[in-house]
């Protein structure tokens, strides 16, 4: 057995981080009657701007649109999984009536996902318990911490995707 490293301690502990993430969300998320991949893929097709692919690809484009639309394909690039795996996410959601698929006007053989009415309720519904439970979880930091925090992560996070990891 290898002695600790700070390097591996760090993923370690990001992915139990990012598990007892995934649990809070479910216990958010079931209370509007969704998982919490489904609300990910949700945000993404509203386009939350605090998701850094969003982020990214909006942030010179003084004219944002929230709900405007977006390809499975780039969800699935944006969250390094499988076309399918978005795909059959997005069935459910379209079977539960919060998301719709749209020919492109481009392109017809793509399709284009928004939220419907119902979908951008439930987003709201979920808003405040989101709030709160974010609040509560960084509230032992300072604006500065977080602020590092998220610096660092992001650092992280490029380099990752750069390597295709």
């Amino acid at each position: 057995m290898q002695s600790p490293a700070t390097e591996e301690k760090l993923v370690l502990t990001i992915l139990e981080l990012a598990a007892a993430l995934n649990r809070r969300g479910d216990v958010i998320s079931e209370q509007v009657g969704i998982t919490t991949q489904q609300w990910i893929i949700m945000l993404y097709i509203y386009g939350d701007p605090n998701i850094p692919y969003i982020g990214k690809k909006y942030s010179a484009d003084k004219h944002f649109q929230h709900n405007a639309g977006m390809l499975a394909s780039d969800i699935a690039e944006a969250l390094n999984v499988s076309r399918p795996n978005i795909t059959n996410i997005i069935n459910l959601l379209t079977a539960k009536e919060l998301v719709e698929q749209q020919p492109d006007e481009n392109d017809r053989r793509r399709k284009i996902l928004r939220l419907t009415p119902k979908g951008i309720e439930v987003l709201k519904r979920i808003e405040p318990f989101r709030r709160k439970a974010n609040l509560a979880l960084f509230s032992a930091l300072s604006k500065e911490q977080l602020e590092a925090t998220l610096h660092n992560l992001e650092i992280i996070l490029q380099i990752l995707k750069r390597v295709g990891a």
